[in-house]
């Protein structure tokens, strides 16, 4: 078997060990559901490669319209010196949550494969004090292997009110070469798929009560930019990302 065979089989054997969050993400599911009907949009955070799912689901052919992406130029996966030195400031991820157009009532999700920096691990906090539901994607292995840099010692998984274990290796690390290199990352593939799930599963419940979901359509298709300005309008001023 080679490596690529062997990374194949760890990435389809981590998505099928995500089915136990077959409750969690039921749950977090409705909890989204419930805030689009009442008319609040959802909001995605991550740092570093975290933010890659993030973005990809904010303003997706196939996804949810009102999809805030909350992000700072400075936490970018294109400049990770820069990233790895600020995701461990103190109150910076307050700050972040600060500026934030939240509203009570509606669902963040904070995207952290380690759990342990300040950053993630303090705007969830200061989310949930305006009254958001906060739903972490992390790796529960990776996240208890290591000490938290939080001022209180807490991890992502300590505050939010959902959590959703990617399963990703400590380390993401999946496979060892002949020479003893380790590679075969995880954690964005399992991440983003996460995610998605999430957004169907909120469509879904949506759907079953009789509520068309606000779904985007690729913009290559037929129609599709007139489509999506219709999706959007109710939602314009309240997205980071709008066309």
């Amino acid at each position: 078997m080679t490596a690529i065979d062997t990374y194949r089989s760890a990435v389809l054997e981590l998505i099928q060990r995500t089915q136990e969050e077959s409750e969690q993400l039921e749950r977090a599911s409705g909890l989204i559901a419930r805030s689009l009907q009442d008319g609040g949009v959802l909001h995605v955070f991550g740092s570093g490669h975290s933010m890659l799912p993030a973005i990809d689901a904010t303003f997706r052919a196939g996804g949810l319209a009102p999809v805030n992406l909350v992000h700072d130029p400075a936490l970018a996966p294109w400049e990770p010196t820069r990233v790895s030195r600020i995701e461990r400031l103190e109150r910076y991820g307050t700050a972040i949550a600060e500026l934030q157009d939240f509203r009570r009532g509606e669902v963040l999700v904070v995207i952290s494969h380690s759990g342990i920096n300040p950053v993630p691990t303090q705007l969830a906090q200061q989310a949930q004090q305006d009254g958001l539901t906060v739903v972490a994607i992390t790796s529960c292995e990776h996240s208890r292997s290591g000490r938290s840099r939080h001022p209180d010692g807490l991890r992502l998984l300590d505050v939010a009110d959902l959590v959703l274990d990617t399963h990703a290796p400590t380390g993401d690390i999946t496979l060892a070469l002949g020479d003893g290199t380790e590679t075969g990352p995880t954690s964005t593939i399992l991440a983003t798929m996460l995610l998605h799930s999430l957004a169907i599963g909120a469509m879904e419940q949506l759907s079953r009560a009789g509520t068309t979901p606000p779904v985007l359509t690729s913009m290559n298709r037929s129609g599709g930019d007139d489509s999506n300005q219709t999706v959007l309008r109710p939602y314009l001023g309240r997205l980071s990302r709008e066309p």
